[in-house]
């Protein structure tokens, strides 16, 4: 006669066998659903978008992105044309967070913009960094406000 635990033993066995067996219908069924590539690629593009800090968007494609790009750029020169420095450096800042090499934009904004406007802005690109550290919620405000 099977004791207690050994009864015990018996059904976890057989109860994990039947979870196992579930995931692995579950997992078969989930990849061939025919929308599954897609969802799982938008989810991934809207994740990414996210942490790069731009607008929001479900579909924020790279065709968007670039656009984004240099709407900011055009904005941001035509604002310190204009003689709104601030305006400007911050729309240089949101051209930045989306840029695809940041490192290699900065040069070339180091050798086009005079030196105070691009010290006010890597000023600016440190506060906001460190606002970012202490408390996500000024970036989202702050991102938001930049938008409109």
């Amino acid at each position: 006669m099977i004791g207690v635990r050994g009864a015990f033993q018996v059904l976890a066995a057989v109860s994990g066998m039947l979870f196992m067996a579930y995931c692995v219908y579950f997992d078969k069924k989930r990849r061939s659903d025919p929308e599954f590539k897609r969802k799982l690629h938008e989810r991934r593009n809207q994740n990414t978008c996210q942490s790069l800090g731009s607008p929001s968007s479900a579909t924020f494609s790279e065709k968007d992105s670039e656009m984004y790009f240099m709407t900011q750029i055009h904005k941001g020169d035509g604002l310190i044309s204009n003689g709104d420095i601030e305006g400007g450096v911050d729309h240089l800042i949101n051209a930045l967070l989306v840029c695809s090499q940041p490192g290699k934009l900065l040069q070339v904004l180091q050798n086009t913009l005079p030196v105070e406007i691009f010290t006010m802005m890597l000023v600016k690109m440190h506060a906001y960094e460190s606002a970012e550290r202490s408390s996500p919620s000024i970036m989202e405000v702050e991102s938001v406000n930049a938008l409109e």
